[in-house]
């Protein structure tokens, strides 16, 4: 494995790892447009070198596995040039129907400007579409954002979620900070974002919120992920104030925030808990790469409440496995988790089917099969 400097201890039993040093940084006077493809190169050319000096040891991969994001596998084809590369895709930027051409009061306006940094983006994703023999993503919607000549040669393969770890409890239950005790018996909505961002919908969840926790007095609010200006997707905010401090200090008094906590990152248990204490977990995003989170929460059993967005709608059918509402609308949102706050039986066979949804089409084990045979073709060149 060639990777980032990383502790050994955390690696697999049985890794033979190698890895690679960045020996510079960007250089100075580089157009803004090119910094990131300038990072990539950069390390692409650490991971080559590190690469030549094992050939140069006579050691010859069967197949090389990589996720060319952060652009290190760039130049693997020019060092083992007969090597199949099988590759993990995420995303292609500025494709129809995706983040870049969402209308949200906060998205980013298309000038010229952002459309080029887009198209710089995918410089490198184009390298290493042009050089990898196959290529794997999770999703349908992911492949939908592939050029045509990459994707017929683009398989999809959930990660997928271990349905045995990740399943319900109705005995669970967690305490809050302020020493409060939450079971399945309360009220509570629960949202989850790495950081909070408008690509996750924190404005219309908070702007819901306005009207839930008016009419639902007993209601608590779990929100998990980090209050902080830098997000992990879109724009950075430049007063440095997380996106949730901001539209509190916007909102006021028009929500009671004593009733909404922001727990911040928690241990993946503890998550798990609150999945199977959840009354609704609400998950918006706009069009773009789907997250674990609604998966996990679906295996264990929650009622999403979802944005009718491509990602979400390729895992929820309305009414069947999940609820769906108009991204745009605060209201509809509240709508919905109202009722579902007032009549929680009506939704018990929704929830069934939404862990059904994960046993029957994201389950890890079958995931795990379907890439390992995947990952035969591909060194075996029955495929690429």
């Amino acid at each position: 494995m060639i990777s980032a400097k990383r502790k050994k201890s955390v690696l697999p039993h049985g890794i033979n790892y190698h890895p690679y040093e960045i020996k510079r940084g960007n250089g100075s006077g580089v157009h803004p447009l090119a910094l990131e493809t300038e990072s990539k190169v950069i390390r692409a050319t650490a991971v080559a070198e590190v690469a030549n000096m094992l050939k140069k040891n006579n050691y010859e991969p069967d197949l090389i596995l990589a996720h060319p994001g952060w652009g290190e596998a760039m130049f693997l084809a020019d060092v083992w040039p007969h090597c199949p590369q099988l590759h993990y895709f995420e995303f292609f930027y500025q494709s129809p129907g995706t983040d870049t051409d969402f209308p949200d009061r906060y998205s980013l306006p298309q000038t010229w400007q952002e459309k080029a940094r887009g198209r710089m983006k995918n410089a490198a994703v184009l390298l290493n579409l042009q050089a990898m023999s196959w290529g794997l993503t999770p999703t349908k919607f992911q492949q939908s954002t592939i050029p045509l000549w990459a994707k017929e040669r683009t398989s999809v393969i959930h990660d997928g979620i271990n349905t045995g770890w990740a399943s319900p409890d109705q005995n669970s239950s967690i305490m809050l900070s302020n020493g409060k005790y939450l079971t399945s018996k309360d009220e509570i909505i629960s949202f989850v974002n790495r950081s909070f961002e408008p690509y996750r919908g924190i404005h219309i969840f908070i702007d819901s919120l306005k009207i839930v926790l008016r009419e639902r007095p007993n209601a608590q609010v779990l929100m998990v992920g980090e209050d902080t200006p830098k997000v992990s997707y879109g724009a950075h905010r430049q007063d440095g104030k997380g996106w949730l401090t901001h539209l509190k200090e916007e909102i006021g008094d028009q929500i009671d925030w004593s009733r909404v906590h922001a727990i911040g990152k928690v241990e993946h248990t503890l998550l798990r808990e609150i999945y199977r204490i959840t009354s609704v977990h609400v998950y918006l995003t706009y069009p773009f790469v789907l997250s674990w989170s609604m998966l996990e929460a679906m295996s264990c059993g929650a009622l999403i409440i979802g944005s009718a967005t491509s990602p979400v709608q390729e895992v929820i059918n309305h009414g069947e496995n999940g609820i769906l509402v108009d991204f745009h609308s605060p209201d509809k949102l509240a709508e919905e988790i109202i009722n579902a706050l007032e009549k929680p039986k009506d939704y018990l066979q929704m929830r069934k089917n939404a862990r059904s949804t994960i046993k029957d089409k994201y389950e890890l084990r079958a995931s795990i099969v379907k890439q390992m045979s995947l990952i035969d073709a591909v060194a075996n060149k029955a495929i690429g």
